[in-house]
């Protein structure tokens, strides 16, 4: 059993789930509310049986006790395996390792400690009355103040060292949580922090990690911040984050600012949705983390010259962060695959001469102002453009559009494309059907570049895989469709992937060939079916590799098993060994039927969900009648319908799958003449 199960096991998701809405039982089920949206008629209904959970409303969704907490709390699965295995009475260090666990704890402990040592001095020292003073001038009040956990650290080289000491903390950790460093040459350590305003920062739960140290003097370096740690990594760390997840979400916007400071002004004014990155250039690990709230960005950063430059380099890592969609588009060629960027980024363009704290404090309601004119991405980008070039020469047109083309074509919204062509089509005197050519280039461009593909009939294996498609191909969903010989038919699905399970089956077809997905996106616009979502899979470990594997596929890291594998938590490596393992006994395939299996594997997964759904939405509508419940009838009978028209569109579609994607010829009828 794995622990995921172990965790299921022990979890009643009844009594879970009604910690956030009440369930009423009806029968062998419970119904209630539904805790992902506004509804007056409960449509949310629990299976204590099976564990699962789902929502016949306007959200769809459903899943277990895993993806209950993770949509609920945003959490990753991580964390929520952290959350449950802890409410379950599971002990994780045996997968994570009892040493790595117990040192990780002992960080979380030492930290909490330090940072009461740096409030109290903030609070009560005679000598932290200049940083008392200095956070008064900035206009921070005590709640603010007690919020954010600021606190001051002596003009000392171990008054923190003796009290850590003293609490019972060696030095050995205080050295592995780089609260103290060491002096190689004397043989002695001394605090890393000195005469400076503490800035605790707290990972997403709240737990302390590491603290940043601004000066109050004219040293060097201003800003100081913990070391790399166990816990502490830079790159990955969000300032406020802790504070602002919910409002994030709740706004469907994050604005990122540079600064503790500017984080504490925010929130101390009512601007909760506001977090700031760990130094002028935003990282990929804190896009993605973000981008689990909401795929609204806005960049609120300095607006001199370096700040300009740092707003350039953030969108630009913003744009290779976030990711792609990969949209089919309709061309005199075909269905062809273009790359969207997925996410809308802003920016927010701060006064000469002040940055985000200064407004908030002096203006709240032009900070808010601002925030609401943010210019979307391409606007930003064609104010430098027009700055930059001469539109008025060959070579500046030519820059302008090679500028600004790989923009427009990472829009979604096709509306906008147009809006942008046409707006460059006037700036550089060019016809837009030309523009148009080099926008839907670079779109495919972009979206071969995402494919990558393994050998061809070979076992999946760790190490295996550093394999690219090359430069003259198309990505799998733009090729033409397969000509398959005449008798050959899409199944049931049972012939291979029954012996296995269906999910596992389609997963490991996925990971053996990972070019895989943006074909059978292809694929599934053709036969008019949704692309394949993390929700197909009812395992909860197969949703979260599936997550990862379309996450890795976007970035520019090479496909290789054991690369991505990097990716997963521990706790999922054995899952993806078992797969491995299960590729390698797999018979050899053609590429026609690889993509066969693959598309009627798909469709009998959401064939004997919907089955299932539908026996138990007969259920709960004979039991509205029985009861004399009009309203919630009409509700369940409409449902029900519309699991119906469902199945039968994809039964249809399985039926048509081989005409459609593999140019597979009917059987010729006779016609009767006169």
């Amino acid at each position: 059993m794995s622990v995921t199960d172990e965790v299921k096991q022990r979890i009643d998701i009844v009594d879970l789930i009604s910690r956030y809405t009440p369930l009423k039982r009806s029968g062998n089920t419970y119904k209630g509310l539904c805790p992902f949206h506004t509804e007056r008629t409960p449509s949310f209904i629990v299976f204590p049986h099976s564990g699962t959970w789902r929502c016949f409303g306007a959200c769809g969704v459903g899943g277990d006790v895993f993806s209950f907490v993770m949509r609920k709390e945003n959490l990753d699965f991580r964390e929520a395996l952290h959350l449950l295995a802890r409410e379950a009475g599971v002990d994780l260090a045996a997968v994570e390792g009892h040493a790595s666990s117990q040192q990780r704890t002992s960080l979380y402990e030492i930290n909490e400690a330090a940072a009461n040592y740096f409030r109290e001095i903030l609070h009560h020292h005679p000598a932290a009355q200049p940083a008392r003073d200095y956070l008064r001038h900035r206009g921070i009040d005590d709640a603010a103040r007690e919020r954010f956990q600021l606190g001051f650290a002596l003009e000392s080289w171990s008054s923190l060292r003796d009290y850590l000491s003293e609490k019972g903390f060696g030095l050995e950790q205080q050295l592995l949580a780089g609260l103290a460093k060491r002096n190689e040459e004397r043989d002695s350590t001394y605090d890393a922090f000195r005469n400076r305003v503490i800035y605790p920062i707290r990972d997403r739960q709240g737990r302390i990690i590491g603290f940043g140290g601004r000066v109050l003097d004219k040293s060097e370096p201003k800003y100081l911040n913990t070391a790399e740690t166990p816990l502490f990594h830079k790159s990955r760390v969000i300032y406020g984050l802790d504070l602002a997840h919910q409002a994030i979400r709740s706004a469907d916007r994050v604005v990122i600012v540079e600064g503790y400071m500017d984080v504490i002004a925010a929130h101390q004014h009512g601007f909760a949705n506001v977090v700031a990155c760990m130094g002028t250039s935003l990282t990929a690990d804190q896009l993605q983390q973000l981008q689990r709230y909401t795929t609204n960005f806005v960049l609120a950063l300095d607006a001199d010259a370096a700040g300009q430059q740092a707003t350039i380099r953030g969108l630009n890592q913003a744009r290779q962060a976030l990711g792609h969609i990969h949209k089919p588009t309709v061309t005199a060629s075909g269905i062809l695959m273009e790359a969207r960027l997925g996410a809308n980024l802003f920016i927010c363009a701060m006064p000469p001469g002040q940055d985000p704290d200064d407004v908030i404090r002096h203006d709240p309601s032009r900070w808010r102002q601002l925030v609401q004119d943010a210019l979307p991405l391409v606007d930003f980008y064609f104010d430098i453009v027009g700055h930059q070039y001469d539109l008025a020469s060959v070579q500046g047109k030519g820059q302008a559009v090679a500028d600004l083309a790989p923009l427009i074509a990472e829009l979604q919204d096709e509306i906008e494309q147009q809006h942008y062509v046409d707006q460059l089509s006037r700036w550089v005197r060019i016809e837009e059907q030309t523009i148009w050519d080099r926008v839907r280039a670079v779109a495919r461009t972009r979206s071969l570049a995402a494919g990558r593909t393994g050998p061809k009939r070979s076992p999946l294996q760790l190490g295996s895989g550093r394999h690219r498609r090359p430069p003259s191909q198309e990505p799998a969903a733009a090729e033409a469709p397969v000509e398959a010989p005449l008798g050959a038919g899409i199944g049931d699905g049972a012939t291979r992937a029954s012996r296995y399970g269906r999910e596992e089956y389609l997963l490991t077809c996925l990971l053996h060939e990972p070019d895989l997905l943006v074909w059978l996106a292809g694929a599934s616009t053709t036969l008019e079916i949704d692309p394949l979502r993390s929700e197909d899979f009812q395992n909860v470990e197969l949703q979260e590799i599936f997550r990862a594997l379309k996450q890795f596929m976007t970035s520019d890291e090479q496909w290789e098993i054991e690369l991505f594998q990097e990716t997963l938590t521990p706790h999922l490596h054995g899952r993806l060994a078992e797969l491995i393992v299960y590729g390698a006994q797999l018979p050899p395939r053609t590429e026609v039927e690889q993509r066969e299996d693959l598309v009627r594997t798909l469709i009998r997964m959401r064939i004997d969900r919907l089955s299932v759904e539908s026996k138990n939405i007969k259920f709960l509508e004979d039991e509205a009648v029985s009861q004399g419940d009009l309203e919630g009838s009409k509700q369940w009978s409409a449902i029900k319908n519309r699991h119906v028209r469902e199945l039968y569109h994809l039964q249809q579609s399985r039926q048509q799958a081989g005409r459609l994607l593999f140019r597979r010829r009917q059987p010729e009828q006779g016609v009767r003449l006169g």
